[in-house]
């Protein structure tokens, strides 16, 4: 599996494009977790911005991105699916910061089958945490 992806690989890995492409790195990833960064949140063009700021609440899409990347690595064929549910979430901030820093997305698998697959994840800032939950995809069969 490869471990790194710059957002040009990213973006081969996703049906979204240009600026809704929100992960611009993977550092690290295995065949249960991924680790990527992401620097949209600094983007006045952002499309998830409203008003001048992003909300939090967007941080699930942050975690989706990753997931689907991650799902990307390890199967052989593209899947697609969509979000069947979102639990436990727990927002800590109204806001996505504008740091220099680079949000960190952390996606961990905790069941995957032929159906579907189901993520915890964490978004954090310079090490505050800003985003948890868990979500679930099911993925559609063609």
């Amino acid at each position: 599996m490869k471990q790194k992806l710059n957002h040009f690989e990213i973006a081969q890995r996703l049906p979204h494009a240009g600026s809704m492409c929100l992960l611009n790195e993977v550092i690290q990833s295995d065949e249960t977790s991924l680790i990527a960064q992401a620097i949209s949140h600094r983007n006045i063009d952002n499309p998830l911005r409203i008003d001048g700021t992003i909300s939090t609440i967007n941080g699930i899409e942050y975690a989706a991105q990753a997931m689907a990347v991650h799902g990307s690595l390890l199967s052989e064929q593209p899947q697609s699916g969509y979000i069947a549910s979102v639990r436990n979430i727990n927002i800590l901030t109204p806001v996505l910061p504008e740091k220099e820093q680079p949000l960190v997305i952390n996606v961990i698998q905790l069941m995957s089958n032929e159906n579907g697959f189901t993520y915890q994840f964490d978004i954090s800032c310079e090490q505050q945490p800003l985003i948890s939950g868990k979500i679930t995809v099911f993925l559609t069969h063609s």
